[in-house]
């Protein structure tokens, strides 16, 4: 186990290496300008001598000393006599230089910002698209959404403030060298006052570590929460239990203020404790200067200037260290969901075509989510599904129906036997090819909220017109589609709302057919549908029927009863196999099976 210290330093390290390797060049730049403020912020302050000097302040003694001369062979150099206009004329453009600077840097740095934000969350989006199925759904959805969207904000909030304490940090070593030529005792007093103040607050500054790992997991329950109760909203809301699934959700938002105001606190607490101690010590030091040290005056202002600047910088470093700090765990969360996605990602490479002509068949499979009860899904199973023919698999729930149907498109690999197209084995060669050929719709649709033409689109976005409305036409969805308003254009709400479950269901199978599929799979896809849509769907399948290699998976009766050959299922193995009026004849286990439909 990694110590705090040390979990925040490897942090620290591969997020630095993250950060450079992004841009390198953008870094670069981005501190290449910052140097270049800290040297004009340097040339300005020189430029307060010949001014103190030009208003009468007697600049001559101690190091001040040195530097007015430094100053005077400058001009002398150039054969120029300094007078007030002309050094407020300089000051005024090196002032305006460094704002100029400022403006670049601020424009590089926020580029940097969003540049690496993107880069994190294209690269993460990848990776979870990327994952094998099993891991997918083994995982809460608003788990990568939560890191996808707030724990990358988080970073890009954070990356804000780390360029903020290099800039800070170049700004205050300036303050910090010019203030040491003037009176080296002093400064130096005075900084190893403020390491002091620094190392006094250390353990509160480690505590924005601690409270921004709490702050990954109690907003990951928010956004797991607030999912839950947005995809519930329907039940809730029959169920009357909207006040019941308010205080939860009231009970989650309040965890995650309590989180956000003990950083708050702990951010506010350090930022009063430095500032009130560092005004303390150097009210302490004036006094000392002018009571006991008698320090000449030109010599006081400029010190009381570059103090009363360092002192926000020192602020400022601090701060930005701690909202730094703060945020390292969101970069760890991300980081350590993108290597576990990686990790598990499904091997798809572009190879070997592969065409079904004759037949897919399933040889000697078998398969467990679950190896440790010692059962199977599906155990041993031969299974033929001839091209061009309507097949149906059925059997009750948790049969492993929709686990060969996964098997089928890949999504899971068989732990023993194996699969062929066309006595091809489905291997990760030609696995990418056969999901091409691949049209599925699910029980449960998936529609965007956009326009019927982009949602059918997805399946082929160059699909023309007429191909989509001769895939409308084939899954029977052509008359509703085109009694509507704005037809194709017409926007259908979240998930298709706006639409019927048979209308869903419709566009559903207009979307995989647009794709010219090898194989159609339905999987449970009118187990929710009225009897009505439920036969437009079957009518549909009816008129592709030989045309199209088509896997039905179901337990209607009215769904199969068409099927060239019926598989029916018990706890993953095939018990009976036939058309459907062979299985009704044989009146065995298709019997005990669908004896209320039969009835």
């Amino acid at each position: 186990m990694f110590s705090r210290t040390s979990k925040t330093e490897r942090n620290f390290m591969e997020y630095i290496n993250a950060l450079i390797h992004f841009k390198s060049k953008n870094v670069g730049f981005a501190l290449f300008l910052m140097v270049f403020v800290g040297l004009t912020e340097g040339v300005g302050l020189l430029l307060l001598v010949p001014l103190l000097q030009l208003v009468g302040l007697d600049v001559q003694q101690g190091a001040l000393g040195q530097i007015a001369e430094f100053i005077a062979s400058f001009f002398a150099y150039f054969g120029v006599t300094p007078t007030l206009a002309m050094v407020l004329v300089i000051y005024v453009l090196i002032i305006s230089l460094n704002t100029l600077l400022r403006r670049l840097q601020t424009v590089q740095v926020s580029e940097i910002e969003y540049g690496f934000a993107a880069h994190l969350r294209k690269d993460l989006f990848k990776a979870i698209t990327s994952v094998n199925w099993l891991f997918f759904t083994g995982k809460r959805s608003s788990d990568f959404a939560h890191a996808l969207t707030y724990e990358i904000e988080r970073i890009t909030t954070g990356t804000s403030f780390f360029i903020s304490l290099i800039a800070s940090s170049i700004i205050l070593v300036v303050y910090i060298i010019f203030a040491l030529n003037i009176s080296g005792i002093i400064t130096g007093l005075i900084f190893i006052v403020g390491i002091v103040l620094l190392l006094i607050l250390k353990r509160r500054t480690e505590s924005a570590g601690e409270s921004g790992e709490k702050l990954s997991e109690v907003s990951k329950d928010l956004y797991s929460s607030t999912l839950k109760q947005m995809d519930g909203m329907k039940t809730i809301k029959s169920f009357g239990m909207e006040d019941k699934n308010i205080k939860l959700f009231n009970r989650e938002a309040d965890n995650i203020s309590r989180s956000f105001m003990g950083a708050i606190n702990s951010y506010a607490d350090v930022r009063f404790l430095f500032d009130v101690g560092s005004v303390i010590i150097l009210s302490i030091i004036v006094f000392i200067l002018v009571e006991f040290i008698a320090i000449p005056i030109a010599e006081l202002l400029i010190l009381l200037f570059l103090f009363v600047r360092m002192i926000p910088n020192f602020s400022t470093v601090q701060l930005s260290y701690q909202y730094f700090i703060n945020m390292l765990p969101a970069y760890r969360t991300v980081a350590d969901l993108e290597k576990e996605c990686k990790n598990e990602a499904e091997p798809m490479l572009e190879g070997n075509k592969i065409i079904l002509n004759e037949k897919i068949e399933l040889k000697n499979v078998s398969f467990t989510y679950g190896i440790e009860n010692g059962s199977f899904n599906l155990e041993n199973l031969n299974l033929t599904i001839d091209a061009g023919k309507t097949t149906a698999i059925a059997g009750l729930s948790g049969a492993g129906k929709s686990t060969i149907a996964d098997m089928l498109m890949g999504l899971i690999i068989p732990q023993s036997g194996s699969i062929t197209v066309d006595d091809v084995d489905l291997t990760k060669e030609n696995l990418l090819s056969w999901r091409n050929q691949i049209g599925y719709v699910a029980q449960d649709t998936f529609l965007f909220n956009d326009t019927i033409r982009n949602n059918l689109l997805f399946a082929d976005p160059a699909a023309c017109d007429e191909e989509v409305l001769e895939a409308l036409k084939q899954a029977s969805a052509d008359e509703f589609v085109l009694k509507l308003p704005q037809k194709l254009d017409t926007l259908i709400g979240d998930r298709g709302v706006r639409l019927s479950g048979g209308e869903k269901q419709r566009l559903a199978l207009t979307r995989a057919l647009l794709r010219n599929p090898s194989l159609l799979i339905l999987d449970e896809a009118t187990s929710n549908l009225d009897s009505k849509n439920e036969k437009n769907i079957l009518d549909s399948l009816e008129d592709l029927h030989g045309n199209l290699t088509i896997l039905i998976i179901a337990h209607r009766l009215s769904t199969i009863k068409n099927a060239d050959i019926t598989y029916l299922l018990e706890k993953g193995s095939i018990i009976e196999s036939g058309t459907y009026k062979e299985l009704k004849e044989k009146e065995k286990y298709f019997k005990f099976l669908y004896e209320d439909q039969i009835n």
